[in-house]
């Protein structure tokens, strides 16, 4: 636990001393070419274009239908737990050892198939994630582009890099209506 916060800060200090390092540098360049920054909340284009609400819904009926078959399996245990306790008394103790064993495989069974099922999701909400963010790539580089802009920085990335840009360099609602003009 304590590496996973060290890591994440001294991913932070990085982040901030390329940053720093990068406005160092800028004046410099900046006799060569004009350095233009702006900044694009993700998150916010995930939510506000048909595409990123069509992924999204997309996600969550896979992991609708995939919740569905592990319910399924939880009741299944749940009636079978229940049979056991209600027949305990009458049960003969072989029968009663062989219920508890076919209990146990059906328990060990859902903890393997929940297992899988945790690692499809997981895998679809990458493959999901990844084909957006592809194509958000691509629409961010035609607005830099038009814009004449030298960097684009994710508002939300991870490690939280930007922590203060004024409104006017805030490039979302451009991307949103780029991306609606280019979605099928």
């Amino acid at each position: 636990m304590r590496e996973a916060g060290l890591d994440a800060r001294l991913f932070k200090v990085a982040a901030g001393i390329f940053l720093a390092s990068m406005f160092l540098i800028v004046p410099a360049v900046q006799a060569a070419d004009a350095v233009k920054i702006g900044y694009v909340d993700a998150q916010k284009v995930l939510d506000n274009t048909k595409a990123g609400k069509k992924s999204k819904e997309g996600l969550e009926e896979f992991l609708k239908s995939r919740q569905k078959i592990i319910d399924l399996d939880e009741s299944e245990i749940k009636q079978l737990q229940d049979d056991l306790t209600r027949q305990a008394a009458v049960l003969s103790p072989d029968a009663r050892r062989e219920k508890e064993e076919s209990l146990q495989r059906k328990v060990m069974d859902y903890q393997r198939r929940a297992g899988e099922m945790n690692k499809e999701v997981q895998a679809k909400k990458k493959e999901v994630l990844d084909k957006f963010n592809k194509d958000l790539e691509g629409i961010v580089k035609k607005v830099a582009e038009q814009g004449g802009y030298t960097f684009v920085i994710d508002r939300n990335a991870e490690g939280g890099v930007l922590l203060y840009a004024k409104e006017s360099f805030d490039l979302t609602d451009e991307v949103v209506k780029e991306f609606e003009k280019t979605s099928p």
